[in-house]
């Protein structure tokens, strides 16, 4: 069984290797040239940005992209999970199926679109090469993917939604409010984009109302605090999430450039996923 998923899960390279995962990167593009989303840290990235006329725009893996990982995987005699970023804010997962679609053995592939992003598209991966090393099969591995990815929840808190509205991940009426009335608004995927959660004065306060969304009936708890450019912010926020429930499992992600062109430098979010 091989797993592929694209960039912006954005699983450190050592794991990557370790289990065979193959990744088809997205690509951030400047007017003078693009760079390969997950190669660059986030202040190597927004140093360039700020040097930049325009603000970047991103693209998606092409077709030939796919297909290429896909015959190679065929040819080693492995039927494939494919498991990308939401549908509704990419098309990645519309080359993946177009990709599928053009080989022969494209009954040994399976798309599946996450409705997620960075983190928790990664807890998806990460359980697929799971389920996979333990001997699922490619039904029942797809099975428990479409029932997990509706238990995971992202939340974040941008610093500024200047990012968010040129890049038209979220609608230019609302990132105009926000910034006239200085109102920190929550955001969240729902249905697979990206929507406002709530709306609150202050960025701490944002951060508190994210804190309020962790499960505390939950015996297991998988958590990630997200970031592009403020890892000591990431850094308070494991810490209070660790006080609020000491029992989870929290580590810290540093959003990629495709992700954070989005949401901006000095966003923080949090990715939860109840394991139970």
């Amino acid at each position: 069984m091989a797993i592929v998923t694209d960039s912006t899960a954005y699983i450190p390279e050592d794991e990557v290797k370790q289990h065979g995962i193959a990744v088809v990167p997205l690509t951030v593009n400047f007017e003078d040239g693009y760079i390969i989303d997950g190669i660059m840290g986030s202040e190597q990235f927004f140093a360039r940005v700020d040097k930049a006329t325009k603000i970047p725009f991103t693209s998606q893996p092409a077709v030939g992209q796919f297909a290429e990982v896909y015959k190679k995987l065929l040819a080693e005699g492995k039927e494939i999970i494919s498991i990308h970023i939401s549908g509704r804010i990419s098309g990645t997962v519309e080359s993946a199926a177009g990709a599928a679609k053009m080989l022969e053995a494209s009954n040994n592939i399976s798309i599946v679109d996450s409705g997620l992003t960075s983190a928790g598209l990664a807890f998806l991966v990460r359980a697929a090469v799971t389920w996979a090393e333990e001997g699922l099969s490619r039904e029942g591995i797809v099975s428990r993917l479409e029932a997990e990815k509706k238990k995971i929840r992202i939340l974040f808190v941008p610093d500024t939604l200047e990012y968010l509205r040129k890049g038209g991940r979220i609608g230019g009426a609302r990132a105009l409010l926000g910034t006239l009335l200085q109102i920190k608004p929550v955001l969240h995927f729902h249905n697979g984009i990206v929507d406002v959660f709530d709306k609150v004065r202050t960025k701490k306060k944002a951060v508190q109302r994210i804190l309020k969304e962790i499960p505390r009936d939950s015996k297991r708890l998988r958590l990630v605090v997200l970031h592009a450019l403020a890892p000591q912010e990431a850094e308070e926020i494991r810490e209070m999430v660790l006080k609020e429930v000491p029992h989870a499992e929290v580590t810290i992600d540093e959003l990629g450039p495709v992700i954070s062109i989005h949401a901006g430098p000095r966003v923080v979010g949090l990715t939860i996923w109840p394991l139970d």
